[in-house]
């Protein structure tokens, strides 16, 4: 009996895995035959790997460099060590991995053959804990729904409405006057800020967490009491530690920190109140009570009842409006602080322009060298460095293959891409010698631009936060720089290499630590 056992057994293992053979041989003919006929050739720089996305060995080294904050330099070494696009077979099984930097992969994945790719189960994986089945972490027909729900939060009217963005503007004055000629870290400020700025327009109640820090000032009822700040510290530790699950990919069930459910929990609890909020006004007939201002979740209580989709959606949109632009403002100062030349002719050009009164939507459109400056920060440090996407059926990408690396190459389904806009942005093919320098006055050449610039990404998936973000930065740049005169740079850099966070958005890990001393003539508010 059990030599009969013992021999099904072996006929079955024989059977299935004879079947698999054959079903990977009909696929690899298969898979040739596509190539063939789109005239791929063989990539210029291939790899095999037992294991995907890194080998054991390259993801210690990839562990090691994020726990230094160098792991945008670990990747850029491996671009230039390889050339702008190369890939990884695997032993597991008959997928891919391609990784690459060049513009005219970049935009054949987000653009003309998007619908070959998607995002993949990782992206949902590694951020629906705390984002759901949001924006950022679905595809196809939910995808489109979530972005048609969170459109008309980014309409040209809602961007151009800067009362109330003012209004944090001078707490954020308030917070700095005190500490003229101190070190301050302008990153944690505005970080409140576009916080306090998002919650006010996505939940009709803003944290206030930059008015509470002003000395002397009462604190506002269910605004900035332990709850909110709470809520604020769990935001930004939950995108630090989903952000680093998602880049470990496959590896993610190591990275398992305690905190991070307790911390989830908490903002969904925090987001809650709100949604519950909306959808008792939407019961009692009333759409707002803010004033007659616009409100996210009063506005979406007109589409959906559904207090998870409510919850998905608006956490989205906390994302792309706050994140994005708080760490342009970050990388923006920090520049400036290190380059005086620049914060002086930007500055002439502010006061010139616009003098010192608060500017309107129009002045800051026309602000030229402002919107150069800007370019040049979100070349050099691009709010997502590093992104992926998963191919959903055999396509190609016209770079890569041949000698040269400038044939096409195949990508079978199941492949898995990774992209650097990072890398892009520093190519010196591209942007010359200098790529890695910040000169603003790069962006008045006159050249067109098109997808060897992609700060927002590219495609029908574009940020949809991304003229939100430029406004509320050109706003608060304009403003800081009619009031202070002179900024001072107490950033200690030992070794040469820019140290940055590892998580949704790419943040100087010290933050911007600099001296902000005021203009004598400039007005007090």
């Amino acid at each position: 009996m059990a030599f009969s056992l013992l021999t099904w057994a072996s006929f079955a293992l024989t059977i299935y895995l004879s079947t698999n053979l054959v079903l990977r041989l009909r696929k690899h003919r298969s898979d040739r035959q596509f190539a063939r006929a789109h005239g791929c050739l063989p990539p210029k720089v291939a790899f095999i790997q037992p294991i995907f996305p890194f080998s054991l060995i390259q993801l210690f080294e990839f562990k090691a460099a994020a726990d230094e904050k160098r792991y945008v330099n670990f990747v850029y070494d491996r671009f230039c060590q390889y050339g702008p696009t190369r890939v990884y077979r695997l032993l597991t099984g008959p997928a891919s991995v391609v990784v690459t930097s060049d513009p005219e992969n970049l935009k054949t994945v987000l653009a003309t053959s998007f619908h070959d790719f998607e995002l993949g189960r990782e992206r949902h994986a590694a951020f629906s804990e705390l984002l759901g089945d949001g924006i950022f972490t679905t595809d196809g027909k939910m995808w489109e729904h979530a972005r048609a729900l969170l459109r008309p939060q980014f309409t040209k009217d809602q961007i151009a409405d800067l009362e109330d963005l003012e209004v944090h503007f001078q707490h954020l004055l308030a917070v700095l006057s005190p500490q003229e000629g101190e070190v301050v870290n302008l990153h944690t400020l505005f970080l409140s800020l576009t916080l306090d700025s998002a919650t006010a327009f996505l939940f009709g109640n803003s944290l206030y967490s930059l008015r509470n820090r002003i000395p002397g000032t009462e604190v506002l009822p269910g605004s900035s009491g332990d709850e909110s700040r709470q809520f604020e510290d769990d935001f930004d530790y939950c995108q630090n530690a989903l952000g680093f699950r998602l880049l470990i990919w496959d590896y993610r069930w190591l990275y398992n920190p305690k905190r991070l459910p307790g911390a989830i929990a908490n903002i969904h609890k925090y987001v809650d109140q709100f949604i519950g909020a909306a959808l008792q006004n939407r019961e009692n007939g009333e759409v707002s009570k803010n004033q007659g201002k616009y409100v996210f979740l009063a506005a979406l209580a007109q589409d959906t009842q559904d207090a998870k989709v409510m919850r998905d959606q608006s956490l989205s949109a906390l994302l792309a409006g706050r994140d994005t632009t708080a760490t342009l403002l970050s990388w923006t100062f920090w520049l400036l602080a290190k380059h005086p030349r620049v914060w002086r002719r930007l500055r002439e050009d502010i006061l010139k322009n616009i003098g010192q009164k608060k500017p309107t939507y129009q002045q800051l459109k026309d602000c030229s060298y402002l919107k150069w400056v800007l370019n040049e920060v979100l070349r050099l440090y691009p709010v997502v460095p590093v992104n992926f996407r998963c191919c959903k059926r055999n396509t190609t990408l016209p770079r890569g293959g041949g000698a040269d690396g400038s044939g096409p190459i195949f990508v079978p389904k199941g492949a898995r891409i990774f992209y650097s806009v990072y890398v892009l942005h520093r190519s010196k093919a591209i942007y010359g010698e200098d790529a890695e320098v910040f000169r603003p006055e790069r962006w008045g050449d006159g050249k067109a631009r098109g997808w060897e610039y992609i700060p927002f990404n590219g495609g029908p998936r574009i940020c949809i936060g991304q003229q939100m973000a430029l406004t509320t930065a050109s706003y608060v740049i304009v403003r800081l720089l009619q009031h202070f005169e002179r900024i001072e740079d107490v950033d200690v850099d030992v070794d040469g290499l820019v140290k940055t966070d590892l998580g949704l958005t790419l943040s100087p890990t010290n933050g911007t630590r600099v001296r902000l001393f005021r203009d004598a003539n400039a007005p007090l508010r």
